[in-house]
């Protein structure tokens, strides 16, 4: 099964090296780093803070590449990283796309949601996912005359940004909090 209707789209079935270049990202172990020492993401597994645990200073030798999304390879976690980032684990896997229109966050965060619905069921930290097992492996994607459909994941993933952002206005408005402001405290504790 190459393709799929599904309400009005296509669906395209793609292997992961169609659409990434794949890699393997260095490891720095957690020891080996300085808590908040520099600016370059100190990225790991972890679902939370989009896997980020803290900035260190980062050898050049360590560096990944931004604009990607990283798998972790024993959580089977994913994240889109848009700076440049450093890894804590030679199991977590980068994915590059190969069409540079497609390099947009919203283009990364559609990515993301389609490559979680096709391997969740399949992996877990029992049975981790690895640079062999990922080759093997493939995706539903929207299609319009044959063609990958970057307007339609770029547009659904805009209304579902709108939609939450509407939700969270209609919230602090129930609670009261429409108006409220940051002190400068809170904002640099949030900034980092």
């Amino acid at each position: 099964m190459n393709g799929i209707e599904w309400g009005e789209y296509k669906w395209q079935r793609y292997t992961l090296p169609e659409i990434f270049e794949m890699t393997n990202t260095k490891s720095i172990a957690q020891e080996n780093i300085t808590f908040g020492s520099g600016e370059t993401p100190y990225v790991t597994a972890a679902a939370t803070n989009n896997g980020v645990l803290t900035h260190i200073s980062c050898p050049d030798e360590w560096l990944e590449k931004g604009h990607c999304i990283m798998i972790g390879g024993k959580t089977l976690t994913f994240t889109y990283q848009e700076k440049d980032f450093c890894s804590n684990d030679s199991h977590n896997i980068a994915l590059y796309v190969r069409d540079k229109k497609m390099e947009t966050k919203a283009c990364f965060m559609f990515l993301i949601a389609a490559l979680r619905a096709s391997l969740n069921n399949r992996y877990s930290w029992g049975s981790s996912i690895s640079m062999k097992k990922i080759r093997q492996e493939y995706f539903f994607l929207p299609v319009t005359n044959g063609k990958i459909n970057i307007t339609l994941m770029e547009n659904f993933i805009a209304e579902l940004e709108a939609e939450r952002i509407a939700e969270l206005e209609a919230y602090l408005q129930a609670a009261g909090l429409a108006n409220t402001r940051l002190t400068d405290g809170e904002a640099a504790l949030l900034s980092g």
